[in-house]
């Protein structure tokens, strides 16, 4: 036995000495500048960064308001005592009650045929505020002598046939393409109004499209014709940018190119490409968006890449990697409206990211990641003027896989980050006009996750940065979980014709969890292993038909709990201001 155990010691000692050399660079990254990202932070940077708000719908139309009927004078002719009034071809469209209650201040009372054309007209306009445009009310030809008035309905439908929908200005493919969306969402029946909007907004949603869209007597009594004017004359968009919203360690000046191809292989489809450039960063991204039915489904391919050499405190220590993403989504619009609108996506996801130091390779992750988001905006009046209002909700879970011993070993004496994980994901926020002071508005934003284990570096909340408390440096505070809250007073300028500016202070709060579950050794005997950060500023925003021109400069509240035994922030420094820019030229 006492044998057996003193081989036993040998091969596990063995295993240690192979081990050493590759853990020590290991344990030399961890002991070097506290905050010194890897691939999985830098890309998860990055990401958070390229995190974009949905288009705001327009304004819904002001209700309609019912003229009265003494507002029309009385005149010679014809003149008839009205006792009941029947309706017919209302069926199914609105009530027969609703209806009556229109036409109640009617009933004994004896009117002029004006007066009569405008009880009609009240009920045509009833009808399409209820939801149906072209719905029309006409009184037919009638007997009057016996006190009872015949009101009749025309409910309003598209003419049967190829064509009830006709597009005008677009290519044969394009055009086939745009009816077929509108068709899809304007079934046989009666039009109504989520129907209409529903089509023409997704027939602007395709790469490239701006449509407007009319409609003209049809071939069949009583039914329409819809004409789609279609702008597809812009085939390519280009931009330009220069910001501060790099990593300390990587460089903090960008340079970046944007371009998108509309429509380079059918009808709806798109083909985008991006570059960045700093220092020690260069990123390049590729995507590819295809409509699959004129119903809305779309389908999204994406890729990127990213390599980075660390400078800084850690040049001495080589230390460089690169990160690698390939998704594809589908997403569909549940609700498409100008005032509400709803989308629900599912996304499949394959990461990589590779660190070394000193020239060897110390971590190789590999992370398959699927995800199921609902989110959505609505524009609703309250406090006497419009506010808009966006959601989004998500869920995801993956599987960490570690394919370096190193990494491993120290990973399953530590965070124990390999294997499945998972984490629920959300943002909100609100703009709120001032009846009073229309230049003015009042932005509330809201974020957070939920992490169902402690999770790789590409996966973790951070609060520091341009996109979350603007008084930190980016990448400070990086946890499992955590929330972020952004208030911001706004004021809109108008300079000159064609410059716009706005001016806005602003307050970010949130706060972090460093480890879903600390193990020994995570936190320090004074460490906590959740803190609050704080900061405020001021920024100014310009505007200019083909340039955008953003800038703010914010300062940290209170203290920071996260330093470094040093006293240093993520950057590595100890200020307390920060000043974020970003410029865009568009092509």
């Amino acid at each position: 036995m006492g044998k057996n155990k003193k081989s036993l010691s040998r091969a596990v000692g063995a295993r240690k000495r192979n081990w050493a050399p590759a853990v020590l660079p290991a344990m030399m990254w961890a002991l070097s500048a506290q905050a010194a990202p890897d691939a999985g932070q830098l890309l998860n940077e990055q990401q958070r960064l390229e995190q974009s708000a949905p288009r705001l719908p327009a304004p819904s139309a002001p209700a309609v308001q019912l003229p009265s009927l003494d507002a029309v004078a009385a005149q010679p002719g014809l003149r008839a005592r009205i006792e009941r009034v029947r309706f017919t071809g209302a069926d199914g469209l609105v009530e027969e009650a609703s209806l009556q209650a229109l036409v109640a201040d009617a009933r004994g009372r004896t009117l002029s045929h004006a007066q009569l054309l405008q009880l009609a007209g009240r009920v045509s306009q009833a009808l399409q505020a209820a939801g149906y445009p072209l719905a029309r009310a006409y009184l037919p030809r009638q007997d009057l002598s016996e006190g009872e008035l015949e009101i009749a309905v025309l409910p309003g439908r598209l003419q049967s046939g190829a064509e009830r929908i006709k597009v005008l200005n677009a290519e044969p493919a394009l055009a086939a393409w745009l009816a077929a969306i509108a068709d899809a969402a304007l079934p046989p029946g009666p039009v109504r109004s989520e129907q209409l909007e529903r089509a023409l907004l997704l027939i602007n949603d395709v790469p490239g499209v701006q449509a407007r869209a009319s409609l003209e007597k049809g071939k069949e009594a009583g039914s329409s014709r819809m004409l789609v004017r279609a702008d597809s004359s812009r085939r390519w968009d280009a931009q330009l940018g220069l910001d501060s919203f790099g990593n300390r360690y990587t460089g903090e000046w960008r340079s970046s190119a944007q371009a998108q191809l509309y429509r380079p292989l059918a009808a709806d489809d798109v083909l985008s490409a991006s570059l960045s450039h700093a220092r020690g960063n260069d990123q390049l991204a590729l995507g590819y968006g295809l409509g699959l039915n004129p119903q809305g489904l779309r389908a999204q391919l994406n890729t990127s890449l990213l390599r980075y050499e660390l400078g800084g405190d850690s040049a001495p220590l080589g230390l460089s990697g690169t990160a690698g993403s390939l998704s594809a989504g589908l997403s569909y619009p549940l609700l498409r409206a100008r005032g509400a609108n709803l989308w629900g996506s599912v996304e499949l996801e394959r990461k990589s990211m590779n660190d070394k130091a000193l020239g060897q390779e110390i971590r190789a992750r590999r992370i398959v990641k699927a995800s199921a988001t609902l989110s959505g905006n609505l524009v609703a009046p309250q406090l006497g003027q419009l506010a808009q209002h966006e959601m989004s909700l998500g869920l995801a879970g993956g599987q960490l896989k570690l394919n370096n011993a190193a990494d491993s070993l120290v990973d399953a004496l530590s965070a124990r980050t390999a294997g499945g994980f998972s984490k629920l994901f959300w943002r909100a926020s609100r703009v709120q006009s001032f009846e009073a002071a229309p230049d003015w508005s009042l932005f509330l934003g809201a974020s957070g996750q939920q992490g169902g284990r402690n999770l790789d570096s590409s996966e973790k909340f951070i609060l520091g940065g341009p996109a979350g408390v603007r008084g930190q440096a980016m990448g400070e505070a990086s946890g499992d979980s955590g929330w972020l809250m952004n208030l911001e007073l706004r004021r809109d300028f108008s300079l000159a014709q064609g410059l716009r500016a706005q001016a806005l202070g602003f307050v970010d709060h949130g706060r972090i969890q460093l480890h879903t579950r600390p193990w020994t050794g995570a936190l320090s005997a004074t460490q906590s292993n959740g803190y609050a950060l704080s900061g405020a500023g001021l920024g100014l925003n310009l505007y200019g038909e083909r340039w955008t021109l953003r800038s703010a400069y914010a300062r940290a509240l209170g203290d920071n709990p996260g330093l470094s035994p040093k006293g240093l922030n993520a950057d590595g420094r100890s200020g307390r201001n920060h000043l974020w820019v970003q410029a865009a030229l568009r092509f």
